[in-house]
């Protein structure tokens, strides 16, 4: 069995985990688990989802997530050696609990997301010092250059104020590919044989999905 990687997508308010997450777990062929007690993810996603009860205690070792409680005990482990965990736009000290080799935090470019990720990243850091890090920035709401630079000047220099700019930053493009493969309940291919015209709108979404690849050292 392989040495079990955990990549949790974590944040105080939604900027595209759940999007993210779903593009990353069918990338590295993994299944994620859902932590937002309010969604039933199991329903939605085309890749395989587990819902995972508030009440679990988490704990994990080099090659399973265990999740138990009172009376059950549920082992949790991957054939492609990631697992991917989606936690609720809401605080959730499960963050470290999960002890994940990868927290990534996307954020929404507005000054109230910014400032919510910041805070994720430094309770992560509180626990974890040596945590690692990436934060991805969600263009969904930009359409100019002018506007895409100024906001990646903006949280760079957000980040050096906090202490946190050796961390890297993914850029996450404007497409409304991310909210199909969510809503649609299909996989990228399934969606691209229907239609052969998103295939092109698709590169910068999968340059993206390569580069948190890279990022999570996926080696598939």
């Amino acid at each position: 069995m392989n040495k079990l990687t955990i990549v949790t997508f974590a944040n105080f308010r939604s900027g595209g985990k759940s999007s993210a997450a779903r593009v990353l777990a069918e990338k590295t062929k993994s299944s994620i688990l859902n932590f937002d007690t309010e969604r039933d993810a199991e329903h939605y996603n085309a890749i395989n989802t587990i819902n995972i009860q508030k009440n679990k205690i988490i704990t994990r070792n080099d090659k399973e997530l265990i999740l138990s409680d009172d009376l059950t005990e549920q082992i949790i482990s991957s054939k492609s050696g990631f697992l991917i965990c989606d936690l609720g736009g809401y605080f959730d000290p499960r963050v470290n609990e999960l002890k994940s080799d990868y927290y990534i935090l996307p954020t929404f470019t507005d000054y109230e997301s910014i400032r919510e990720t910041l805070r994720t990243a430094k309770y992560i850091l509180k626990e974890q010092p040596r945590a690692n890090i990436i934060f991805v920035l969600n263009f969904a709401f930009l359409t100019t250059k002018k506007d895409k630079d100024k906001a990646l000047f903006d949280f760079k220099e957000q980040l050096e104020i906090n202490l946190l700019d050796q961390y890297k930053t993914i850029i996450m493009p404007r497409s409304n590919l991310f909210a199909k493969l969510v809503n649609d309940l299909k996989k990228e291919e399934d969606l691209i044989n229907e239609n052969k015209t998103l295939e092109f709108s698709y590169k910068g979404v999968r340059a993206f999905v390569e580069e948190l690849a890279n990022a999570v050292n996926y080696k598939g």
